[in-house]
């Protein structure tokens, strides 16, 4: 009877080791992800022309924005470091901050005067091959959606 019982307990101990291990190893790589908040909009209620977006960093380590810029209608992204190298003289545009996010809640703000208005905004950090996407308050739910399909997958296939 006690060899049966000690064989149970064996058992169940390796399962919940193994269990512990496969968790403590999903939350070590999700820690050394890079996490973002976009956001459409400036932190600071100030008063500047255009679209202007933000992006905040959630990581405890220093990332840096590789891209950002619009989500327009037809489910294209307009990058804004493209279209400031491609007119470099514009001068509608803003940004605040630097695109090297060094702590946790450090900020990242840009902004452009464009002809049409976007839906959402975007950014993409160096490391991760998804932007992340966020909506103005008034787009329609089946929009949000079907545009984040639409993006998902011409990044998988691009």
């Amino acid at each position: 009877m006690t060899d049966a019982l000690q064989k149970w307990v064996t058992l169940v101990a390796s399962v919940l080791a193994a269990v512990a291990s496969g968790w403590n190893l999903w939350w070590k790589y999700r820690e050394g992800s890079d996490k973002i908040k976009v956001v459409f909009g400036l932190i600071d209620p100030q008063i500047s022309p255009g679209e202007c977006l933000h992006v905040v960093s959630l990581c405890d380590h220093p990332i840096r924005i590789a891209d950002y810029g619009y989500v327009i209608r037809t489910g294209n992204l307009l990058s804004i470091p493209q279209l400031d190298a491609d007119d470099p003289n514009d001068n509608d545009h803003i940004t605040y901050g630097s695109r090297l996010l060094e702590t946790r809640n450090a900020y990242f703000e840009a902004g452009r005067i464009l002809r049409s208005r976007p839906v959402g905004v975007y950014a993409r950090t160096t490391s991760q091959s998804r932007p992340q996407i966020a909506f103005r308050d008034d787009t329609p739910t089946w929009m949000r959606y079907w545009l984040r399909l639409k993006i998902r997958m011409k990044v998988v296939y691009d």
